[in-house]
């Protein structure tokens, strides 16, 4: 038996911005879920990598993480990643 492996390819993008007075540098790679949905591995400042995706009721690209990890990101930060991320690589 032989299984075909479908290769996803992943896109990364790297971006400068300022939220407040707050440099930031974000890291973002595009990967698709087994529902075909695409999410982002985002990483800020050289942090631990964030999943961010589609959040149907803020209809919007938000920090998805259901641990405590995305909590440690400040929500300015979440929205203006989100946005960027609308942006740079949604189109």
């Amino acid at each position: 038996m032989s299984t075909r492996k479908n290769a996803t390819r992943m896109r990364t993008e790297e971006f400068e911005m300022v939220v407040g007075d707050t440099p930031l540098f974000v890291k973002a790679t595009a990967f698709q879920t087994y529902t075909m949905e695409t999410q982002y591995r985002v990483s800020v400042n050289g942090s631990p990598v964030y999943i961010f995706g589609w959040h149907p009721a803020l209809k919007r690209i938000t920090a998805i993480d259901r641990g405590s990890a995305a909590g440690n990101i400040p929500p300015n930060v979440v929205n203006a990643i989100g946005d960027q991320l609308s942006h740079r690589m949604a189109a």
